[in-house]
């Protein structure tokens, strides 16, 4: 007597089973969510940070290799809308920086610097100010870019103070 056994092999997945892995997704997507908020607040802050600090060491390195003033500014002392170096010299355009990214502040003592060719800051102390428009965004968010008379910025993490 032969006994004949037929094997079903099922594929893939259930509708139930898809619909679990959809909800735990869901609930994980869910939690993570405001961290992720605060990670890209967090980035755009340092994003800008980085290009005004990488800005004026530029402008001070081009001071002392060109042996006359340089200048960065914004026109205004809200440098969110984007800055230029130029040769004061020669009235050149070494570098211009576009429009920053929306959902932050940054705001500076002064609308320009002037390096001489020594490097050194003509201008005085001037602090630049980058934080989230969020009232209520955390220090750690926020970031100062000190400029003193020497010429060499300085990275805080923080409000200016």
């Amino acid at each position: 007597m032969n006994i004949v056994r037929s094997h079903s092999h099922s594929r893939g997945f259930t509708v139930i089973e898809s619909m679990i892995v959809v909800a735990i997704i869901a609930i994980l997507a869910a939690f993570a969510a405001p961290a992720m908020n605060q990670l890209i607040r967090t980035q755009k802050v340092r994003s800008i940070a980085y290009d005004i600090f990488a800005d004026l060491t530029y402008a001070r390195s081009e001071a002392i290799s060109r042996g006359h003033n340089v200048g960065i500014g914004s026109g205004s002392n809200n440098w969110i809308g984007g800055w230029q170096v130029r040769d004061l010299a020669t009235g050149a355009m070494l570098r211009q920086t576009g429009a920053q990214a929306t959902g932050v502040t940054f705001t500076a003592d002064s609308g320009g610097i002037i390096f001489d060719r020594t490097g050194r800051n003509t201008t005085g102390n001037v602090s630049f100010s980058i934080a989230p428009t969020d009232a209520g965004a955390p220090d750690i968010q926020k970031r100062c870019i000190r400029l003193s008379p020497s010429g060499r910025p300085n990275s805080l993490v923080g409000p200016c103070p």
